[in-house]
């Protein structure tokens, strides 16, 4: 017979192999400040087991984080932001000491003294995290294989990316701005890929690696400045001065990286990025990869609902829902039974980790009937605890099965769980109570759009993008800031003709109406010649001038006198197509102009006929011109060229002054000086007559650049 201390033994070996032969699925843990599983990354992840994932809800969290296992580490954006990781200045934020780690989607700031990221493990993936105000963004230690993709490292006192004796690593897509240095690599790190990177230092790169790649491997098809073009693709560095003679967007001579420290000789093929970007990679579009697209580090705005992650192998078809702020994504709760305060507490926790699969269940009836036997044999009996030889057994048996803890409690205790789906029409949010109370979307429209957001106030509107609700497509929607008599009556006489302008170069617009209320409704263009950083390269600002003079040309032709040419009235698409907004809507709706705006017309590109129409004449097609010649010149040079400290003095330059020449500003503009000097003659006879000369005096230059 059995002596009972040994059956006790027998029947806990087979409860444990029972437990262990079950499919040990990967787990997932979630992390909050409420009502989530645990409340601080550490306590997750040491909790967690290899495979596990581990979800990080928006908080802000303190405590140093330590990778020692296979983990996936998520930061979700449930409704304030994305989680952030404060460290203390002289721990890491994070540090992997493990393979095969995924870390995405988090904040990760203050690690002064250290690193928002130190590896020194193989094969993980960092993707589309902040990095910011740390010792360094990215340390990477003896690790090797490893990806970092789409993130932002910005601020961190000493470098953005550091590596040191890492090999084989890939570089794509990050933004690294304002480090004290971009990226270091040291001469034992060998054979890493940098491409389509983005580099905004002041010192962008060190580098001693003899062996590393600084462009793409692979040739990508896309689309540039409204051209599509096939070429390997290097990285944007803010310090480049090369020229682009073909128009494909990359530099014509190698931006250098190694250093003079660097070992091996000046001619390796690997010292230099051979394909500099002339832009930052957000301005080549349709990128793709032998008809496969490619967007690594461009990211476009998600969805105000569902967000979706950066692939992690295994995860391809994940997706995130961003709940509204008020929620949170998941709020599990842990009943657990009552009873025997020691090994039930021990059994609980496996049973609530167990996967709810068809054969999980049957293999589920198996072990509760013999945990019925064992809690009825342990019960009759003196407390024992499990013999120390298989602690780590059962222990690895309930970290395995821990991840299910909701699954199966949560199904008896609780109904299931939904996230909100937003309500079908999404109003906007007013501004703060300090600006003009017409700034919210009008309720009489809400009817026809939904996914409404507030995108600005110009001089004359509120703008706000939106999707139309027939067919789902993306619009910019203007309304106008006044509702007055005048609107009223001239709103669709002056606004409704432009509806039949239709070219590249001109803001479509689909709808026109003072009913319910006035708004026009056009084609969202994301961008603007006012955004862009200024000076340009001559040969860009050239193309850009050359597609809006297209564009005037066209109206012109249909009888469309703009008269307010600016920057701000010029947008760009991501594929830097230029495209003019706002024909005539300055003049007809001036009530509430800017002070540096009078007549419907922004003063510092005002032609002098719009100054003094008595001097010199009515405006014309030659105002657009002129104007044109004011954009073309703050283009090259980064400054207009008439200013003054009021009203009066502006309008006197104009009218009296001689522009001072753009090359005494920017030497290389001189090669459009001409050009440039002949649109801002003072009277319009002395300017080019039409946008058809206008264009031959450009296509000289654009014909003289490519030869």
């Amino acid at each position: 017979m059995i002596p009972f201390s040994s059956f006790r033994i027998i029947v806990i070996i087979t409860l444990a192999a029972m437990l262990i032969s079950l499919p040990a699925a990967a787990a997932e843990h979630t992390v909050g400040p409420r009502g989530a599983e645990f409340s601080t990354i550490k306590d997750a992840v040491d909790w967690a087991v290899g495979g596990d994932t581990i979800r990080v809800m928006s908080g802000t969290y303190t405590d140093p984080v330590r990778i020692d296992k296979k983990l996936t580490l998520i930061g979700v954006d449930s409704g304030s932001g994305a989680p952030v990781i404060a460290s203390q200045p002289a721990a890491s934020g994070i540090e992997i000491h493990a393979d095969g780690c995924s870390v995405q989607g988090f904040t990760i700031m203050g690690s002064a003294g250290a690193s928002g990221i130190r590896v020194s493990s193989d094969s993980n993936f960092i993707r589309h995290n902040t990095i910011r105000a740390n010792g360094e963004g990215i340390t990477l230690v003896s690790s090797d294989k490893n990806s970092i993709v789409g993130n932002t490292l910005m601020e961190n006192n000493r470098a953005g990316i550091s590596l040191t004796a890492s090999s084989s690593n890939t570089f794509d897509g990050n933004t690294l701005r304002d480090n004290a240095i971009g990226m270091t690599m040291d001469a034992e790190s060998r054979s890493n890929t940098v491409s389509r990177n983005m580099f905004f230092n002041t010192q962008n790169v060190v580098s001693k690696s003899p062996s590393s790649l600084w462009s793409s491997p692979a040739t990508y098809q896309y689309t540039y400045l409204g051209t599509t073009a096939k070429s390997r693709m290097g990285n944007y560095w803010n310090d480049y001065r090369g020229k682009d003679a073909n128009g494909d967007g990359i530099g014509d001579i190698p931006y250098p990286t190694q250093t003079s420290a660097a070992t091996g000789s000046g001619n390796d093929p690997y010292s230099a990025d051979d394909f500099p970007l002339m832009d930052p990679v957000t301005y080549y579009a349709s990128m793709s990869v032998d008809g496969t697209p490619s967007s690594a580090g461009i990211t476009a705005s998600p969805s105000p609902v569902t967000t979706r992650l950066p692939v992690t192998p295994g995860m391809e078809n994940t997706a995130v829902q961003t709940p509204r702020p008020t929620q949170m994504a998941y709020q599990p709760t842990s009943p657990t039974p009552s009873g025997s305060p020691g090994i039930e507490e021990w059994l609980t926790r496996v049973l609530q980790s167990i996967p709810l699969t068809g054969v999980v269940l049957i293999a589920i009836g198996l072990v509760l009937a013999g945990i019925g036997v064992f809690l009825f044999v342990f019960r009759s009996s003196e407390e024992v605890s499990l013999p120390e030889s298989l602690a780590p057994v059962t222990t690895r048996a309930a970290s395995v099965l821990k991840g299910a803890v909701d699954k199966t409690w949560g199904l008896v205790t609780r109904p299931a769980e939904t996230v909100a789906e937003p309500a079908e029409e999404t109003r906007a949010s007013p501004l703060p109570a300090a600006t003009d109370q017409k700034n919210y979307f009008p309720r009489e429209l809400e009817s026809k759009y939904t996914d409404i957001s507030f995108v600005g106030r110009g001089g004359i509107a509120w703008v706000f993008s939106a999707y139309r609700k027939t067919d789902g497509v993306r619009v910019a929607v203007k309304i106008p800031i006044s509702f007055d008599e005048v609107t009223g009556k001239c709103f669709l006489n002056e606004i409704a003709a432009w509806e039949t302008l239709r070219h590249e170069n001109i803001v479509e617009v689909s709808a026109v109406n003072i009913l319910p209320v006035p708004y026009v409704e056009m084609e969202f263009v994301p961008g603007s010649l006012e955004a862009l950083e200024k000076p340009l390269p001559v040969w860009k600002a050239v193309r850009l001038i050359t597609g809006v003079t297209e564009g005037l040309r066209y109206a012109h032709d249909h009888g469309f006198i703009h008269r307010d040419i600016k920057p701000h009235n010029i947008l760009l698409t991501d594929e830097l197509v230029p495209k003019i907004t706002d024909w005539g809507m300055s003049k007809v709706l001036a009530a509430d102009v800017k002070k540096s705006s009078v007549a419907g017309f922004s003063l510092s590109y005002a032609a002098p006929e719009q100054v003094s129409p008595s001097e010199f004449g009515r405006t014309d097609e030659r105002t657009d011109i002129y104007q044109l010649g004011v954009v073309f010149y703050e283009l090259v040079t980064g400054s207009i060229p008439f200013g003054g400290e009021s009203i009066v003095e502006v309008g006197n330059a104009i009218l009296r002054d001689p522009a001072l020449p753009p090359s005494e500003y920017n030497p290389e503009a001189e090669a459009v000086e001409k050009i440039i000097l002949k649109c801002l003659e003072k009277g319009p006879a002395e300017r080019y007559q039409s946008a058809e000369e206008l264009l031959a005096a450009l296509k000289g230059y654009l014909d003289e650049d490519d030869g």
